[in-house]
């Protein structure tokens, strides 16, 4: 017993764990990382505002992410009940923190401002793969559904994991497609070669972010519904199937959370 009061107890200081990281200075490793990352030069014009943009950028997801997983006690204590998915609530908190402040303008006030006439794209900030995988994840999903649907079953099923993990994955690439649209589609205030390739790096980490995690929760959908296809298929061919087509989804969520620190350089113009 003592040792889930602990695991409790631990979990319930997680959040402000993450607040004390949200609102901390930005280390010389943090600084390096992400120029490295993205491709940035150091000069004096530039370290400030990647310092702004690398501490803005931590503190929303940290600090909304903590938020999230304080969502359930807090209204609990004021009388209110929700369900208590206190990890769901923060991992939505994290993705909502990167989206919001990757639209955020990222310039001091006063600095003088122009439009950029530079059209920006997703595939300006994500590889090939990464823009053709919803769509996979979708067909795949549906397949799924429609083999688990028509073909003879050795067994009745227990649970839906089909019905729910084919929603699970359109939910999923619908939003990702949304949020993903939303940040690169973002105006380009164009001022410097130098902070117009900041603004770049910026965009790509919340861009990766968000594709990174929507993809591996698409992918999380397909491989229910991969591995119900299968568990409940009478073809014996059918079954190996479905369960080494869901350990590749499961794989591949793993793959696409890590793409969220994939390096990548924007390598179109950034000043016309």
């Amino acid at each position: 017993m003592w040792f889930f009061r602990v695991v409790d107890g631990l979990w319930a200081l997680f959040p402000v764990v993450l607040a004390v990281l949200a609102v901390r200075p930005v280390s010389d490793r943090e600084l390096r990382q992400f120029t490295d990352r993205y491709g940035l030069e150091h000069t004096a014009e530039t370290v400030p505002a990647v310092t702004r943009s690398v501490r803005r950028g931590r503190t929303g997801r940290l600090a909304c992410a903590a938020l999230g997983l304080s969502l359930y006690p807090v209204l609990y204590d004021l009388g209110l009940t929700i369900p208590n998915q206190s990890a769901f609530y923060g991992f939505t908190g994290y993705l909502l923190g990167a989206f919001v402040t990757a639209l955020v303008p990222g310039m001091p006030r006063g600095e003088a401002r122009r439009a950029s006439l530079v059209p920006r794209t997703p595939g300006d900030y994500l590889p090939g793969t990464a823009l053709v995988m919803p769509a996979v994840a979708v067909a795949v999903s549906t397949v799924a559904v429609l083999v688990y649907d028509f073909e003879p079953r050795r067994a009745f099923a227990d649970f839906h994991g089909t019905a729910d993990g084919l929603a699970l994955t359109a939910v999923a690439v619908v939003a990702t497609f949304i949020a993903v649209r939303t940040v690169v589609a973002r105006p380009q205030p164009l001022t410097t070669p130098g902070l117009v390739a900041i603004d770049d790096a910026v965009r790509t980490q919340a861009v990766h972010t968000l594709a990174g995690a929507g993809i591996a929760v698409a992918l999380l959908g397909t491989s229910a519904c991969l591995f119900e296809m299968g568990g409940y298929a009478s073809p014996e061919w059918l079954q190996i199937t479905g369960l080494v087509a869901g350990i590749g989804a499961l794989t591949g969520t793993v793959a696409a959370w890590t793409f969220r620190r994939s390096p990548w350089h924007v390598e179109r113009s950034t000043l016309q």
